[in-house]
């Protein structure tokens, strides 16, 4: 498979996280109406064993998620500031890219209390977005006019700085898509606007510096000699244990139960699909065969709508390679 690493600038809020079974879903819809969906459904019908596409999530700046290892015991002054370390969720790549051959949860500590304590000397502990919940009707979808006593908040991420950026990254199978087909619908992504309420402006972004925003072949996907797991920059669902096809194990990692929804023409009708649980980006994956390394993990998911097998959710597993 091929790797993309690729740099956008938001140009809205956004109504939903960017995430990276959402981004597949889209990515598939626009597909299809630019390919015809006979073609996208034949792809999809083998996607555990073609993978044409796979996506992580999208992060801010140069962050990637902290790596859910086995935890650090603190002690003595590092108590004060345990609490605050298991709640970051993200860390510096470009500490983890060198430190990636040997990682360490006292490690990444280490690092983050300097980081901490630099970025409250120099005034730089601003952070670069703002979630704020939005109260908003219920509509009726059938006479398209709203409840009575029907209100509920949706939350909206706000981008608070002009040098804030998102990268996520992409793997791609090119016996099927080819990398000109795949910048038109990322870039049509951003346009026609990612996620929910993109009708009214939500979810907008542009490739930063044009296709020098786009990078092939990115060192943090790139395995190494000697890297026995993963750490997933997706949210993702491994092979079951008793599956012959199984490609790794849990080592450490949190999870999360998602209620995904149905996009395109079947948004306004019966839209929800079933939920599933799913490994957060950060968690990490023990490589059942390191000689035989595979360009991405785990599955995804069918048969969890009732409009047929088809309509996959995209929880592959992207790797960032680790040895623990």
């Amino acid at each position: 498979m091929k790797s993309l690493k690729i740099k956008v600038k938001p140009l809205s809020s956004f109504g939903t996280k960017f995430q990276s079974d959402t981004l597949f879903g889209q990515f598939c819809w626009i597909y299809g109406y630019l390919n015809g969906f006979k073609k996208l459904e034949e792809i999809l019908e083998n996607v555990n064993e073609n993978r044409f596409i796979a996506f992580s999530d999208g992060f801010i700046n140069d962050l990637l998620p902290k790596p859910i290892i086995e935890p650090y015991k603190f002690e003595g002054d590092e108590l004060k500031n345990a609490k605050e370390y298991k709640k970051t969720e993200f860390i510096k790549s470009d500490f983890l890219m060198k430190n990636r051959l040997d990682l360490r949860d006292k490690n990444i500590f280490d690092n983050w209390l300097k980081c901490k304590i630099n970025s409250v000397e120099k005034n730089t502990d601003k952070s670069v977005t703002i979630t704020e919940n939005v109260l908003k009707n219920s509509i009726n979808r059938i006479t398209g006019t709203t409840f009575d006593g029907q209100l509920y908040n949706s939350e909206e991420t706000y981008f608070n700085t002009v040098n804030t950026s998102i990268t996520y990254y992409v793997k791609y199978n090119e016996t099927i898509i080819n990398i000109e087909e795949l910048k038109n619908i990322i870039n049509l992504i951003g346009e026609l606007g990612f996620g929910k309420d993109a009708s009214t402006g939500k979810g907008r972004y542009k490739l930063e510096d044009g296709d020098s925003s786009i990078i092939e072949e990115p060192e943090e996907l790139k395995y190494f000699d000697g890297a026995n797991a993963f750490m997933t920059l997706s949210h993702g669902v491994p092979y079951d244990y008793n599956e012959t096809e199984s490609d790794c194990y849990v080592n450490y990692g949190k999870i999360i139960t998602k209620f995904p929804k149905h996009g395109g023409f079947l948004s306004n009708g019966d839209y929800f699909k079933n939920p599933f649980v799913a490994y957060r980006p950060g968690s990490t994956f023990l490589i059942k065969n390191t000689e035989n390394v595979r360009d991405i993990y785990g599955k995804a998911l069918s048969n969890i709508s009732r409009h047929g097998k088809n309509h996959i959710q995209g929880t592959f597993l992207m790797p960032f390679f680790i040895k623990i």
